[in-house]
């Protein structure tokens, strides 16, 4: 009789996701939520629950900007700084390049 391994159990991803969420609206740091149709929205988190997130300027905005989280793509800091990416240097790559087809028999 084998015995089973007992892991300690990890957060989930939306209590993860709810500690983040209440940390930005504790600290009233401000924050960038990025959308999937590629708008920005900048602004202070005044509430969230499983679905929505409330966006407001300031913490007493009346009124706020409610955002769907499955429109969310990803949530910043604003005060983070932004990385420069600096493409490696590449080789060059040639005009042409030869590819080995083999032959195939005829049919008769």
């Amino acid at each position: 009789m084998k015995k089973k391994e007992i892991r300690p159990r990890q957060a989930s991803r939306r209590q993860l996701q709810s500690q983040q969420f209440a940390a930005y609206r504790i600290t009233q740091s401000p924050v960038i939520v990025h959308l999937s149709n590629g708008a920005r929205l900048h602004g202070l988190v005044l509430a969230a629950d499983e679905f929505v997130l409330l966006l407001g300027r300031g913490p007493d905005d009346i009124q706020p900007t409610v955002v769907y989280k499955r429109a969310i793509c990803l949530v910043t800091p604003a005060d983070a700084p932004e990385v420069i990416g600096v493409a490696p240097e590449t080789v060059a790559a040639p005009d042409f390049v030869p590819l080995f087809i083999p032959r195939t028999r005829k049919r008769r």
